[in-house]
């Protein structure tokens, strides 16, 4: 099975650049995927591919049981719109700063920010850890790094193996 794995996503190199794209213009994997979940004439769009490829990522990675994966998912989602919400916030103020519009305000608003994104992450390592063991719950954010870092070696090495 996990041969199959590698193969398909050796089939899929330019998913993985649209995807390092995404990284780079939004601030984080996945923000917003370019064609949704669903491509042209309701064909599996490239947003809904990555999904997949990041269910099998984080299943291999964190070792889940099925009883896991039942509770882990429906946390994870919620932690994956609440981050895109803060990055949202976060990508609205860099815009303001880059035109050239920044001064104290935008300061606090940045501090405040870094305090939302760090709430998030408080908030569901709690969370987390009502559904996993600990070291597992830990491993979560570990694997979003790995899952990330993945997508864009996969973009820049073309999709050879390194």
């Amino acid at each position: 099975m996990k041969r199959h794995l590698l193969r398909s996503i050796r089939n899929i190199r330019a998913l993985a650049l649209i995807a390092a794209l995404a990284a780079f213009s939004f601030g984080s994997a996945l923000a917003s995927p370019p064609d949704g979940p669903e491509g042209p004439q309701g064909k599996p769009g490239h947003g809904e591919e990555i999904r997949n490829m990041k269910i099998a990522f984080f299943t291999d990675a964190l070792q889940l049981s099925p009883e896991q994966s039942q509770k882990f998912w429906p946390v994870y989602n919620q932690y994956w719109d609440a981050r895109r919400e803060v990055g949202k916030k976060r990508r609205d103020l860099y815009k303001v700063i880059r035109d050239g519009k920044a001064g104290e305000q935008q300061l606090k608003e940045l501090l405040g920010v870094m305090d939302a994104e760090r709430k998030v992450t408080a908030d569901y390592i709690v969370k987390f850890r009502q559904v996993l063991p600990a070291a597992t719950a830990a491993k979560v954010f570990v694997a979003d790094e790995d899952f990330k870092n993945f997508l864009i070696r996969r973009a820049t090495s073309g999709g050879q193996k390194k």
